[in-house]
């Protein structure tokens, strides 16, 4: 009989820990929405990361964006993805060709608006490791989707626990895919131009480049 209170006593206690741990995760990702949520733009340098180890594959590219709202201006892989409200512009500098989409992108790894709080819904969380990275306390967080039908078997987000901004995500597929978005720089509330988020039809004619609404 007291082995057995013993074992409902530490499945208790686990459960517990479970939710305790699940809700400080909850809240500390709460207080980043909040936070990037409050800035008028911000400025982000970042580096991607592809790896798949069991086809031997690595890509490795960096970027930067501009986002202000729902407003962005994207360049990575030297094009550029431009949001303006209405619609996406996709401008392939090596084609020297643009794609007008109507409406704003739904992939959300090119989506800076999407890529930064998709963690929102749709997850259940776990705390992971905390680390020092370049001086900064990183706090993981894993999140595991809820849609079974998912095509990411997990992500991992790297949150710095002094300033309350996303400092990595990681996407885990199942098919062993890692995705990384690592951020180098970051700057909000900057003095910048409406024009980064206005698409130059005239500029882009003047060059010569094919655009496909």
């Amino acid at each position: 009989m007291k082995k057995t209170t013993l074992i409902i006593v530490l499945f208790i206690a686990s459960i517990a820990s479970i939710h305790a741990q699940q809700n400080k995760a909850e809240t500390l990702l709460n207080r980043v929405s909040e936070k990037m949520s409050s800035f008028k733009n911000m400025y982000i340098k970042f580096n991607y990361t592809l790896v798949n180890k069991e086809v031997d594959m690595e890509q490795q590219a960096s970027g930067s964006v501009y986002t202000q709202g729902d407003k962005y201006n994207l360049s990575f892989m030297d094009n550029i993805f431009l949001y303006d409200a209405q619609n996406t512009y996709i401008i392939l500098t090596e084609d020297e060709e643009i794609n007008v989409v109507d409406g704003n992108s739904d992939e959300e790894m090119l989506n800076p608006t999407k890529l930064l709080f998709f963690y929102k819904e749709g997850f259940t969380y776990e705390l992971a490791e905390k680390k020092n990275v370049k001086g900064n306390s990183i706090q993981f967080i894993k999140l595991i989707p809820i849609d079974s039908n998912s095509e990411a078997s997990y992500f991992v987000i790297g949150i710095n626990t002094n300033t309350n901004i996303i400092d990595s995500i990681k996407e885990v597929g199942n098919n062993s895919t890692e995705t990384t978005f690592s951020i180098e720089e970051f700057k909000a509330n900057q003095d910048i131009s409406e024009n980064l988020f206005i698409f130059d039809e005239s500029k882009y004619k003047a060059l010569n480049y094919t655009i496909n609404k």
